[in-house]
């Protein structure tokens, strides 16, 4: 007796067991009353759809990886119908990627609670190519109503290997279950790097495959962020080793074996003979360290063209580079830096990530988080990054996009880290002077000054067909009829080293005025719609440079008129002195001068300075727009 009853209690716990291990790796292969019933995301009760689960399971094997994939999303109201219009992006460039095993359905439920289901047929998925390298598979769920429970399951092969993708766990929408479990085999051997307060608190020092998250809140769009992913839950895989016929070889143990591993898979930088010449052509023997960086990094932004790609690795050489005109990003660099060190001047290659595909670790040598390369640069005591891919930067500015807090410098040997620091010297000074001494063909004229990234925006708008035209009637708003590129003067357009300077004068449309009253905003429209218009702010808040921007308004009035209303002075002030807005007037005799200034002087706030920078912003864009109120001596009195 006393033996079959452990035969039983045996039987019973294997039979868990196999449900158990079935109904996690089906985890779709029913519906719950609560997904069927469900009507609103309980803890985010105006999403429009709601994921009921996200599933990954990775299998590794020798020559590719397979991410087996299945979505389950509900419809909560029309607006989420776009959730049944699915594009799943792959590398197909060498076919080193595509999508096999795509499967989809629709369910839908009446008031009874019948269910009915509609299946995507295969006629109904589009393969494109979206560019070179990418391709997609675009597919729309049938039969989409309110309440409907849309799901997909798919297969993406990848030959990209030994690499594993990040695995975000939320979405644009609330997501209830969100799963990845990831199969190694005896070769490979990967390491989890755990992003986010959630999955840090749950799985922080576990060794396990299998990470699932429940609950998660949508993922928000907010003005001033990079990327709000870096503010979300998330897994990077690193490689930590893989097995040989010879034993375990550990990969990327330290930072200083990624940087020699790095720096020994391409010989770009030991082509020295070709550097030399050219270096020997545009430098002279008198010229200043300062000098050569000058004459070299012109020589490389007007001699070879960025074909917007990124890169970490070249593969073509600094001759067939400089032959071709054009290259990658590393490409670009990484001539430089070959150049300036056959000038004498110190300079290495460098590692970061653009801002805008998140924030790079430094806790673990995980070399797939890096897609830009740079050149690092040590002169007259000062250490500074490089880049040569615009012939629209001077040297000490970078692209707004490498502004990643760091970048991974690399040696021989080693490697170290360095701050990236913004150019912290842009200025942009706007002067409108209005003369309406002759009321009926009242007049404009426009200058602009400006230095860093506000002359660098407006350099790359030249370069666009009609982009400073748009520019400037976007500044002046209802003021005038259209402005052409006629009535726009360029000064030092193309001499980068030099602020950029544009000016132009034009009547204004007199729709404005009414009887012996006008009324017109005189300030630019600089700023746009307020971007704070939230009350309460998920994100930091980042703006990557530091700003200074002035705007001066001179009017010269009519001489039968007189200001009867114009914008007040005020100061508001950010905390220790890092940002601020002032706004001035002064109306003498037969003129109205009025002033603003905006400056930021820190360029990340925590979403704790939210309230402060909303209130600010909101003040500012009220004073830019209000209204300057003139009239006759008649027309007043007679009121």
């Amino acid at each position: 007796m006393e033996h079959s009853i452990k035969l039983s209690l045996i039987f019973i716990c294997i039979v868990l067991i196999s449900f158990q291990s079935r109904s996690e790796k089906h985890m779709f292969a029913y519906f719950s009353d609560y997904e069927i019933k469900m009507t609103q995301c309980d803890y985010e009760k105006d999403a429009n759809a709601v994921v009921l689960g996200k599933f990954c399971e990775v299998n590794i094997k020798r020559e590719s990886i397979h991410y087996n994939y299945h979505v389950r999303i509900k419809i909560l109201r029309e607006e989420g119908f776009d959730w049944a219009d699915v594009e799943l992006p792959y590398f197909r460039n060498n076919e080193l990627e595509k999508i096999i095993k795509l499967k989809g359905q629709t369910v839908n439920f009446d008031s009874n609670g019948k269910r009915t289901t509609h299946v995507l047929n295969e006629e109904s998925f589009f393969f494109l190519d979206v560019n070179e390298n990418y391709g997609a598979v675009r597919f729309s769920l049938p039969q989409i109503k309110v309440g409907s429970i849309i799901e997909y399951k798919y297969t993406l092969v990848s030959k990209i290997n030994p690499f594993l993708d990040t695995w975000y766990f939320q979405e644009k929408i609330p997501t209830l279950k969100s799963s990845i479990k990831v199969n190694e085999n005896s070769i490979y051997q990967f390491k989890a790097i755990l992003f986010g307060e959630r999955v840090n608190c749950k799985y922080w020092g576990c060794e396990i495959d299998q990470w699932t998250l429940y609950d998660l809140k949508s993922i928000k769009e907010e003005a001033f962020v990079n990327n709000c992913k870096n503010y979300t839950e998330q897994i990077r895989f690193q490689l930590a080793g893989y097995a040989t016929g010879t034993g375990y070889v550990p990969f990327g143990a330290t930072w200083d074996e990624l940087a020699k591993e790095y720096l020994e898979s391409f010989k770009f930088l030991a082509r020295k003979n070709a550097a030399r010449k050219i270096v020997n052509e545009i430098c002279s023997e008198t010229d200043s360290s300062r000098d050569k960086l000058q004459k070299i990094y012109d020589f490389v932004r007007t001699q070879v063209k960025w074909n917007k790609k990124y890169r970490i690795y070249p593969k073509k050489s600094p001759k067939r580079v400089l032959e071709d005109k054009i290259g990658s990003n590393s490409e670009i660099n990484f001539l430089l830096v070959l150049l300036l060190r056959e000038a004498g001047i110190k300079s290495e290659p460098a590692l970061t990530r653009t801002n805008k595909s998140g924030y790079i670790t430094k806790d673990f040598p995980l070399l797939s988080q890096f897609n830009q390369a740079l050149a690092y640069v040590e002169i007259d005591g000062e250490s500074l990054f490089l880049n040569a891919t615009s012939e629209c930067r001077p040297y000490w500015v970078l692209d707004e996009d490498d502004l990643n807090l760091y970048a991974f410098v690399m040696e021989k040997e080693k490697g170290y880290w360095k701050d990236i620091e913004a150019f912290s010297n842009s200025r942009s000074q706007i002067v409108m002077s209005y003369d309406l001494s002759d009321i009926k063909k009242p007049k404009c004229k426009l200058r602009i000054q400006e230095t860093g990234y506000y002359a660098l925006s407006k350099r790359e708008l030249i370069q666009k067909d009609d982009g400073l035209e748009w520019f400037i009637n976007q500044l002046i708003g209802d003021l005038n009829y259209e402005i052409n590129d006629k009535q726009i003067q360029v000064k030092n357009a193309d001499d980068i080293d030099k602020p950029i300077m544009l000016t132009s004068e034009f009547l204004i449309d007199s729709k404005w005025r009414e009887d012996d009253i006008l009324y017109f905003e005189p300030f630019p429209k600089i700023l746009g719609e307020n971007p704070f218009l939230s009350e309460n702010r998920l994100y930091p808040i980042e703006f990557n440079y530091p700003m200074h921007q002035t705007v001066l308004i001179n009017i010269k009035l009519p001489s039968t008129y007189q200001v009867r209303n114009f914008p007040g002075n005020k100061t508001i002030q950010l905390p220790k002195s890092l940002g601020s807005f002032k706004i001035m007037g002064q109306n003498k005799d037969e003129y109205l001068q009025l002033r603003s200034e905006f400056v930021l002087k820190e360029t990340r706030f925590s979403k704790e300075y939210y309230p402060l920078l909303r209130e600010m912003f909101s003040y500012m864009l009220s004073s830019l727009s209000a209204q300057v109120v003139i009239q006759t001596d008649n027309s007043y009195s007679s009121k």
